[in-house]
């Protein structure tokens, strides 16, 4: 009598998160696409690049995208500042300076580079 661990196949490995860099080869599909001739090369083109965005169009809409996103995550924070019995009309520009400075931490490239990503999600930036 075999015991039912010897008679079951076994289990593959899961797969590791897309974040997380994984050396192993050994999956049972690497194994496949190595041993199964693979065809020739198709060409496949890259769809048109969309209308190329200057240094500040990109900044704008990141600015505008990253106020968006603070905003949002900020939202309580934000509202209890607003309704504090010290705060005056003038202080709303101090504000939204001080919440817009987030944006120097990103480089020209690293911002040009989260827009780009957020239109091919097709997410829509108004601006």
């Amino acid at each position: 009598m075999t015991s039912k661990s010897q008679a079951k196949p076994k289990r593959h490995k899961k797969r590791k998160s897309r974040t997380q860099v994984s050396s192993d080869s050994d999956s049972e599909y690497e194994k496949e696409v190595e041993k199964s001739p693979s065809p020739p090369p198709q060409e496949t083109k890259a769809p048109p690049p969309k209308k190329s965005l200057t240094d500040a169009e990109i900044s704008t809409a990141f600015t505008q995208y990253y106020m968006q996103r603070a905003t949002t995550e900020f939202a309580e924070d934000l509202d209890r500042i607003r309704t504090a019995s010290d705060f005056k009309d003038d202080a709303l520009p101090i504000l939204i300076h001080a919440l817009q400075q987030g944006t120097e931490m990103f480089s020209p490239e690293e911002q040009r580079r989260i827009i780009l990503a957020g239109e091919g999600k097709d997410v829509k930036m108004t601006g």
